[in-house]
């Protein structure tokens, strides 16, 4: 018997070899992949294709009206350079095709941005090729992308962590220009990117210690740059449109860090692991259950990533720190939203699809991904696929609103613009929502 285990130990320790350690073209076929994935997920929306809320009430109306010169119009307090870009484009096809065309384009984007991931650039961190494109396919199904996926008024929130990925991309490959590209629409239209310009920094700082040329340093100066001066030009653009804050600031400290602590465990400890039923289930054991498990998922992260080269290790912490500053940025910004129930103890399952169930979540996927890939990559590849199978209850992207009849939508926003004079309010989901439609200037006597 003992001899037989010899035999067979070896082999049952040697990795799975499906031939995707090293895939020819990772981003390649996770891009396709993901796009895939968000549209069969999204296939309701796309055969009943309409708009979302700012998506037509901002973004098309502007673009309709104001055409090219919408682009850098403010709204909400700041500029949305790439969403009004695309809208404009969109509009100068017939109005027929608008919907539809908006979210293919849209999910195109969000496939793009999740496969970042996959990259060659990023093997330093995660070494398996397959592991990576696991690891986008499960970005896609996070909670929080049922609002977020496939329309303009949350691009903002897909672009933020665009500027993340290029952040962990390996220091041995210099910043090029698709990297400048991702950045620079990232910087012009999420102006919550420049949280992450320190990650920027501190590359640059990684790079000078290692002697490598100035050229490469500067490019990270140059991203540093790219990320703040927008950001400033948004800080004033806030201050002008008179938007409240929220209240945040004044909380007592002990109330500021329970639900920073509650957020923190979800986002990055908890529901990269367990998904919606077991994080649920986790907040409605008592206190010392909570604990123990907590920690116990926390000494997994520490051993996993003590493994991680110290390089990468470094940046990957960086940017989940800079990254969960959007919690206390977004409490700040957007009045009362420090008491939405998707931050702090998760106990309703109503809150999973909304938007800010997002936010730092694709951190924590990266963070486990990349510390349990070290122990095993059949580890990282088994936490993607769950996290897949565990978005069962949610798989399926409904039709947004009750408005789904697109054909009748683009014969009414024609018609109020083909007669002079007119003015129309045509409706869009959500209920309350609509595109206002200013018809051709009437001719004189």
């Amino acid at each position: 018997m003992t001899a037989s285990f010899s035999r067979w130990g070896p082999l049952l320790r040697r990795p799975i070899d499906l031939g995707w350690a090293r895939l020819r073209a990772p981003y390649a076929t996770a891009l396709g992949l993901c796009f895939a994935v968000l549209a069969l997920r999204s296939h309701a929306r796309l055969f009943q294709a309409h708009l979302w809320a700012e998506d037509g009430a901002v973004f098309l109306a502007d673009a309709l009206a104001h055409g090219l010169g919408a682009t850098l119009i403010p709204y909400a307090g700041y500029l949305h350079i790439v969403p009004r870009l695309l809208a404009w484009g969109l509009s100068l096809l017939p109005i027929e095709a608008f919907a539809l065309g908006l979210a293919f384009v849209i999910l195109a984007i969000n496939a793009a941005v999740f496969a970042l991931i996959a990259r060659v650039r990023f093997r330093w961190l995660v070494p398996h090729d397959g592991v990576r494109v696991l690891a986008a396919m499960a970005l896609c199904f996070l909670p929080g992308t049922w609002e977020v996926t496939g329309n303009l008024a949350n691009l903002h929130s897909i672009l933020f962590y665009a500027v993340m990925l290029v952040a962990l991309q390996d220091l041995e490959r210099p910043l090029g220009i698709a990297d400048g590209v991702v950045l620079l629409a990232a910087a012009s239209s999420a102006g919550e990117g420049v949280l992450l310009a320190p990650v920027f920094l501190l590359r640059g700082l990684m790079r000078w210690r290692d002697g490598r040329p100035l050229r490469e340093v500067l490019w990270e100066g140059l991203a540093v740059g790219v990320l703040t001066v927008p950001a400033g030009v948004n800080m004033v653009l806030f201050r002008q449109s008179g938007m409240p804050a929220s209240d945040f600031a004044h909380w007592p400290l002990s109330r500021m860090a329970e639900h920073l602590w509650n957020t923190f465990n979800v986002r990055y400890v908890l529901h990269p692991v367990l998904g919606d039923g077991g994080t649920l289930s986790y907040f409605r054991r008592p206190l010392a259950v909570r604990i123990g498990v907590a920690c116990g998922f926390i000494a997994v992260l520490v051993l996993g990533l003590r493994r991680v080269p110290a390089r990468p290790r470094v940046l990957l912490l960086a940017a989940c720190a800079c990254v969960f500053l959007l919690i206390p940025l977004t409490w700040y910004v957007r009045s009362g939203s420090a008491e939405y129930p998707t931050f702090g103890r998760f106990w309703d399952p109503g809150v999973v699809e909304d938007r800010y169930m997002l936010f730092a979540l694709p951190a924590g996927i990266v963070l486990w991904v990349a510390a349990l890939e070290r122990f095993r990559s059949l580890f990282a590849a088994g936490l993607c696929v769950a996290v897949m199978v565990l978005a069962y209850p949610r798989w399926a992207f409904e039709p947004w609103g009750s408005e789904r009849d697109w054909a009748r939508t683009a014969h009414l926003i024609r018609a109020a613009r083909e007669t002079p004079g007119a003015e129309a309010f045509v409706p869009i989901n959500p209920t309350g929502w609509s595109v206002f439609v200013r018809g051709a200037p009437r001719q004189g006597p």
